[in-house]
């Protein structure tokens, strides 16, 4: 909810996301915790979607928001990603209907701020019936990621390696880059392209050093080191 050019960062990128092709239905799937009852006013405000379940199982969150909306195939993408690309979405996607895929995601290679994965409905299904784990209950598709034997794992690769880019929001120099961005962007904001947002960077590297400290997923890698089993 935080604002930049006086919109909150959510609104940024469901606006963005919007115009993904392939995408048929979007859903805010967010916890029942009282701070996030601004956010789902605020989203339903603008006609999309809400779905609120348990704040740590994200996983048994996503299945029965996938249940709301009988999908067949759910698109992940996580809310601190305004600067999200529509079209990268939507090759994604491709790539896993393409392939008959269980679960489709992007290479490291990609800039971090584009994250965006595919799982199919019975992927998920299985995901949740089978994980016991604390890092597999939080992290959606970290089941599927870490079981190929059991699903047809695709992964989209990039052309070239643009790992060292990010604009993810995940703290305060985050924040300040991509407010950065989306400010001196205004005008084609709707329209721009990672490819755009990745010549900023290059034409601003005073901007991209401010966060370029940060580990990529970092979240992730706290929660494997902290992780435990859960009775089932």
């Amino acid at each position: 909810m935080q604002k930049i050019i006086n919109k909150p960062m959510i609104e940024i990128l469901l606006s963005r996301l919007s115009q993904s092709k392939l995408i048929t239905q979007i859903i805010l799937a967010t916890s029942l915790n009282e701070e996030n009852d601004e956010l789902c006013e605020f989203v339903k405000s603008l006609h999309y979607s809400v779905f609120r379940g348990n704040e740590d199982d994200v996983l048994d969150r996503f299945v029965k928001a996938s249940e709301k909306t009988n999908a067949d195939h759910i698109v992940r993408i996580t809310g601190d990603s305004p600067l999200i690309d529509p079209f990268i979405c939507d090759q994604l996607i491709e790539y896993y209907l393409q392939e008959k895929a269980d679960y489709a995601y992007l290479s490291s290679h990609f800039c971090e701020g584009l994250d965006c994965e595919v799982i199919s409905k019975r992927a998920l299904d299985i995901a949740n019936k089978n994980a016991n784990k604390m890092s597999e209950r939080e992290h959606v598709t970290l089941y599927l990621y870490d079981h190929p034997e059991l699903f047809l794992n695709v992964k989209l690769t990039n052309n070239t390696d643009d790992s060292h880019y990010r604009f993810t929001v995940d703290n305060q120099e985050d924040f300040t880059v991509v407010s950065n961005i989306i400010e001196n962007n205004i005008a084609n904001l709707q329209s721009l392209t990672s490819f755009q947002t990745k010549q900023y960077l290059d034409n601003h590297p005073e901007i991209k050093k401010l966060n370029s400290h940060i580990i990529r997923n970092e979240g992730l890698l706290k929660s494997i080191d902290n992780d435990y089993l859960i009775k089932q």
